[in-house]
């Protein structure tokens, strides 16, 4: 796996967030906190490519919402990538420089490209063994969530469309740790269960921690390891009480405060 990553510029102080606290945004200490976690997947093993700062675009660091890349399941290689259209007109920019870096860490790779009226964010995408759960948010809508279910189903992959309507992604409360292993809130396992049960059939274990934590929810996994801000691993259920040598806590408060985490700042490829 290779993560394409862009450090915050400035502009994250006029990020797109509904956080209480987003006046609170400060870039400077965001672009440290990005470094510090560029290291620490660096220090695991994971291979990092940075493209440098956007000074115009706001939210461009979050990275995970431009593009989506696939695999067929049961192989390594980057078979399909999906340039996405941001719910969002002012983040649609982003797109381009994500989508050109992809192709080339995978030029085989077929491309597809959301259309109008389609919107989507990678946020509302997550991926876990032959399974596709795509959110139907403020951001992504059916036409958009449809547009993919259709691009990945050829690649040997299940899209279910999940309604999201308290919090801004899919992911926000959901994330995948795993080929059968998720971890998430009540609400946001809530939305899988909404699309049916094969969305989330029993050999699929449920990592659940408490609504309060939704944060918490947002585990990025790579490299056999789980980047998870601090305290998440030893809070909620007693189902997730990860082994210390399995996690690695990173420090992202202000990008909690523009309504990102772990999973947000990357674009897998």
């Amino acid at each position: 796996m290779r993560l394409i990553m862009r450090p915050p510029s400035d502009a994250l102080s006029r990020a797109l967030s509904r956080h209480p606290l987003r006046d609170r945004i400060d870039p400077e200490r965001a672009r440290a906190e990005h470094a510090a976690y560029v290291r620490a997947l660096e220090a695991a093993g994971v291979a990092v490519t940075l493209l440098p700062p956007e000074v115009d675009m706001p939210d461009a660091c979050f990275t995970s919402d431009t593009v989506l890349a696939f695999s067929r399941p049961g192989d390594v290689r980057t078979a399909l990538v999906v340039a996405t259209r941001p719910g969002a007109p002012s983040r649609r920019a982003e797109v381009p420089s994500v989508l050109a870096c992809a192709l080339r860490l995978a030029p085989g790779a077929e491309v597809v490209e959301i259309r109008d009226p389609g919107t989507l964010d990678g946020g509302d995408v997550i991926i876990y063994g032959g399974c596709v759960a795509i959110g139907v948010s403020a951001r992504t809508n059916e036409a958009g969530a449809r547009q993919l279910a259709s691009a990945v189903g050829p690649f040997g992959y299940h899209a279910f469309l999940c309604p999201v309507a308290d919090r801004l992604h899919l992911a926000s409360a959901i994330t995948s740790v795993g080929a059968r292993r998720l971890i998430g809130t009540r609400s946001g396992f809530a939305s899988l269960d909404a699309a049916g049960r094969e969305a989330a059939p029993d050999e699929v274990e449920r990592l659940v921690i408490e609504d309060a934590a939704a944060g918490g929810a947002n585990v990025m996994a790579a490299a056999g390891r789980c980047f998870c801000r601090p305290r998440v691993s030893g809070s909620g259920s007693r189902r997730w009480r990860a082994p210390a040598s399995s996690v690695v806590e990173v420090e992202l408060d202000e990008f909690l405060f523009a309504d990102g985490g772990p999973t947000c700042l990357v674009a897998p490829i």
